[in-house]
């Protein structure tokens, strides 16, 4: 057997020999002490075979840090070879398998390595030549280990070959696994924050140790996600700091903030931002029924140093009002009122609605739209015939509103049973445009239990209830609400011409236009009864032929009224009358008082507020070209309330807001004032 000192070839030999058979163990003498391999040093080249004969057991190298491994049996075939100094396959098989009793093989075990001569092996005892001395090494380490005094004196009594020794440092440095290298990492605690939508919290970030000189960490945050300071400057004397961890991002935003310096892996905080707590949201999530409305409420946790708006951002299925809501130092601890609905033909499944109060963060109110209980009646006023028998139905549509309000009439007798039943009962208004003329005095039924909704789809506002033609009044008892139509009324003898006498009936989205004489004192719209009422999206015009007309009026000391969205204005020139008043809390969001409309400069006052807490924000108040005209008069009795984040428009003279005692002393920086008044806050 040639001696030849090789480095190169085992790269590309070794793999393919029987080094990459698969181990599965060692013969019983080294099977507590399992060989490995780490350096390979010289080697001799063979050509072998493309694929290795399977083996059952083995023994593992490590090679480039690549675990292969050969067969014990392919170690004593290759020291049989040697030994013998021949190729022939008989006598290898008879030399391992009699002599060796390192069998059994076969002669396939031997022609399977290609030429056992010309073997691929390291230079075991470093003497600078691979000869028989390596083979034997490489099988006393397949039978007993890696252990060097059992491997040397394996091969001196065992194979009675003396003086070949190998070092312990020599087998490591073959068979021992690669140490794995250890990284440093940059170390942050926490590792995890669940941080609530604009609010801040500290981490420490450290070394593991003093570095030897000046190291730099640059803090990365992901999107949503703000980190400050942007770097740490550590030294070896100073090696450990904080940084803030801040987010305003939508509730649900999750995100990291990644910590980089040269020679270290990289530290990380996993971020989750949670529902801000600076808003007092209550309930905390809502269920609607399809078509149907619920409302929240919101205020800070906290007074605010400044004037906090938030805007407030449905989801696309659903519909919320106000747009805004404004929080200053008199109102924050003040629940203001979100009413959300979802329209004719909501699809059930999850939605949201979004606060976002700027710095203060968001909250993400949770809403699921369930399928309406409903029962839904139809109406054509066109073809319809209120004396089909158990009608109502789209192919039997009834004619007249009117009926269907009326428990004395056929139909409002069904719609009444139904919704008396639990049943969220939708008659729905066919066809465009068409006005009814009432004939009678409308009185609905009071309902025990479920509602009724009488609305027109899909053309809104296209159908008027038209009580003006014979001066009558409608009156919506518990349960029943009117949606998506108009009202004309003329009350020459005067009285109201729509009276809400329960908190579970009322108006949305309906034009409500009154007219009457200069003898009769009319009100447009009257709620009344205990208990939070709710106008949304009610547009009220009212005549001003007397001096005691109202448009909008609560009573009730003991009602609350929210009025969210909607208009309400005079329609002449006549007299100075008072287009809202309210005796209970009166809550107004977003609506557009308009005290100018049709000429009208008569000393007529906008909202009238009587109860505390009461509060008027988001709005547009019109002031009339007149001394004594008043857009917010706050009555003695309304103190402590709060008139914040509205836009008043003078035309020349009135006040914007008259009693501005009872209110907060900042009312003029907490409010838009343009044009021109005879004083913009009278105390």
């Amino acid at each position: 057997m040639s001696n030849r000192n090789l480095k190169h070839s085992l790269r590309s030999t070794l793999a393919s020999l029987a080094l990459a058979s698969s181990l599965t163990g060692v013969v019983a003498a080294c099977s507590a002490d399992t060989p490995t391999v780490t350096q390979v040093p010289s080697t001799i080249s063979a050509q072998v075979p493309e694929t290795a004969a399977p083996v059952a057991e083995g023994l593992s190298f490590y090679y480039d840090g690549v675990k292969t491994s050969v067969s014990s049996k392919d170690a004593a075939v290759l020291f049989a070879a040697c030994s013998l100094n021949t190729g022939d396959a008989a006598k290898i098989v008879s030399f391992v398998n009699n002599t060796l009793k390192a069998g059994p093989i076969t002669a396939g075990d031997v022609t399977g390595l290609g030429d056992p001569l010309n073997p691929a092996i390291s230079d075991f005892n470093g003497n600078g030549v691979v000869n028989c001395e390596d083979a034997a090494i490489l099988f006393a380490v397949s039978t007993v280990g890696v252990d060097a005094a059992k491997v040397n004196a394996f091969v001196s009594g065992t194979l009675k070959i003396p003086g070949v020794t190998v070092t312990q440092a020599q087998l490591d440095s073959f068979f021992k696994p690669p140490a794995t290298p250890t990284t440093k990492t940059v170390l942050v605690t926490p590792d995890d924050l669940k941080l609530p939508s604009g609010s801040s919290q500290s981490v420490t970030v450290s070394l593991p140790s003093a570095p030897p000189g000046n190291v730099t960490v640059t803090v990365t945050p992901s999107s949503g996600i703000k980190a400050t300071p942007a770097t740490l400057a550590f030294a070896p004397t100073v090696f450990s700091g904080t940084v803030t961890v801040e987010s305003t991002a939508t509730p649900g935003t999750t995100g990291t903030v990644k910590f980089s310096a040269p020679g270290y892996a990289d530290g990380v905080v996993n971020v989750t931002v949670d529902q801000s707590t600076n808003l007092v949201v209550n309930p905390a999530s809502l269920e609607i029924p399809a078509n149907g409305a619920k409302s929240f409420t919101v205020k800070l946790a906290k007074d605010p140093t400044a004037l906090v708006t938030v805007t407030v951002t449905p989801s696309s299925g659903i519909k919320a009002t106000p747009a805004t809501l404004a929080f200053a130092s008199t109102n924050f601890k003040i629940d203001q009122t979100v009413l959300v609905s979802a329209g004719p033909g909501a699809v059930p499944g999850e939605q949201s609605v979004v606060l976002d109060a700027g710095s203060l963060g968001k909250f993400n109110l949770p809403v699921t739209i369930t399928p309406a209980s409903n029962t839904i009646f139809f109406i054509d006023p066109a073809n319809g015939n209120d004396a089909f028998p158990g009608a109502g139905t789209a192919a039997k549509p009834w004619k007249t509103v009117e009926q269907a309000l009326d428990v004395n009439k056929p139909s409002g007798t069904q719609v009444a049973a139904v919704a008396s039943a639990g049943n969220n009962v939708v008659v729905t208004i066919l066809g465009g445009t068409y006005t009814e003329n009432v004939s009678a005095n409308i009185n609905t039924p009071i309902l025990s239990a479920g509602s009724v909704t009488v609305l027109q789809a899909p053309f809104p506002k296209t159908f008027t209830l038209d009580l003006a033609t014979n001066n009558v009044k409608l009156t919506l008892n518990k349960g029943y609400k009117l949606q998506d139509i108009n009202i004309t009324s003329n009350l020459p003898g005067g009285g109201t011409a729509v009276t809400i006498t329960h908190p579970t009936a009322g108006l949305a989205s309906v034009d409500v236009t009154c007219a009457g004489v200069a003898t009769n004192p009319v009100t447009c719209v009257k709620v009344q009864g205990a208990g939070s009422h709710i106008l949304k999206d009610v547009r009220v015009d009212v005549t001003d032929a007397n001096g005691n007309n109202i448009g909008i009026l609560n009573n009730d000391a003991g009602a609350n009224l929210s009025i969210i969205g909607g208009r309400v204005r005079p329609t002449g020139n006549n007299s100075p009358i008072t287009l809202i008043d309210s005796q209970g809390v009166l809550t107004v969001t977003g609506l557009e008082v308009d005290m100018t409309n049709a000429g009208h400069t008569q000393n007529s006052k906008g909202i009238i507020l009587n109860a505390s807490p009461s509060l008027v924000t988001g709005s547009t108040i019109k002031v009339s070209n007149s001394t004594n005209a008043v857009g917010i008069d706050v009555q003695g009795t309304a103190n402590p309330s709060t008139v914040v984040g509205n836009t008043f428009k003078g035309s020349g003279n009135g006040y914007g807001v008259k009693g501005g005692n009872n209110l907060s002393p900042d009312v003029l920086l907490n409010n838009i004032f343009s044009g021109t008044f005879t004083t913009q806050v009278q105390p």
